[in-house]
């Protein structure tokens, strides 16, 4: 074979292979909603004080589009206003921007009287109090979120799931406060034939302990909610693990690259296929 047949077979396997991961791994995603959860005793009078810091907060959030983590307070004429996003650690800032700008819609309707919701999506969460939430560890509301379907061999999986889990909680939770809290993992001897993809991830803002301790309680509620399933999400407000039987993250993140302004479109009414456990 020739030195010209030798480049043109490896640029044809390389066109082939950047074909696959381009399907596979696409870079604009579309934002796929969870679920919310608002506060039922902490209530405030519709066109309040509070309600206008809680837009102002809401605005300034959908407005930061260079980050994938922001924290904001509000110091207004009603009750102080604590709130933050963070996104999926391997989503484009794009996709952030877009899920944030989304979420931001979304809870003003959802909740309309709270002083205190948190809603999910695939790619972020965001989330709002009138108490300060800051590096602190919440573990409630939770939320799981199980594939409907069974492994054969139930046993033996989740032994192995947790070893890959906890490993990639202890990848997750080293980055020092304020840094990035994001780790994903593949192993695929767990199954036949088969790859288990995870990820784990908290908030920046916590210490490598707390997050550690915190993704701890959501590897434990995988026993609770989502026992032998092919794959699971355990969601807290402050950390969240998720493992299933296909990629769905990102191999790596994109290079940061603030997006052009954005259009706001519409969020999904509907909940994911799988169904969803208050844990």
């Amino acid at each position: 074979m020739t030195t010209s047949m030798v480049m043109a077979s490896s640029h044809k396997i390389f066109l082939l292979f950047f074909f696959i991961t381009f399907l596979l791994f696409p870079t604009t995603q579309a934002q796929t909603y969870i679920d919310h959860n608002c506060s039922s005793n902490k209530k405030f009078t519709a066109n309040s004080a509070f309600q206008s810091d809680r837009t102002t907060l809401l605005s300034s959030l959908a407005s930061n589009n260079a980050t994938d983590f922001n924290s904001t307070t509000v110091v207004g004429r009603g009750d102080t206003v604590y709130g933050l996003f963070m996104c999926r650690g391997d989503v484009n800032l794009t996709t952030c921007h877009q899920c944030v700008v989304n979420a931001t819609q979304r809870l003003p309707s959802d909740c309309p009287v709270s002083k205190e919701a948190i809603v999910w999506y695939d790619e972020c969460l965001l989330r709002y109090s009138n108490r300060s939430f800051f590096s602190i560890v919440d573990t409630r509301p939770r939320l799981g979120r199980p594939n409907p379907y069974n492994v054969s061999n139930p046993a033996s999986f989740m032994r192995t799931l947790y070893d890959i889990m906890n490993k990639t909680a202890d990848e997750a939770a080293k980055p020092a406060v304020g840094e990035k809290k994001y780790a994903s993992n593949a192993r695929g001897e767990i199954l036949p034939f088969r790859t288990v993809f995870c990820l784990a991830q908290c908030t920046p803002d916590l210490s490598p302990s707390d997050c550690r301790w915190c993704l701890s309680g959501t590897i434990g509620d995988l026993n609770l909610c989502c026992d032998g399933k092919e794959g699971a999400t355990v969601l807290y407000p402050s950390c969240y693990v998720r493992y299933e039987l296909y990629p769905f993250y990102l191999p790596e993140a994109p290079t940061p690259t603030p997006p052009s302004a954005i259009v706001p479109l519409p969020s999904s009414q509907g909940k994911a296929l799988t169904y969803l456990l208050k844990l």
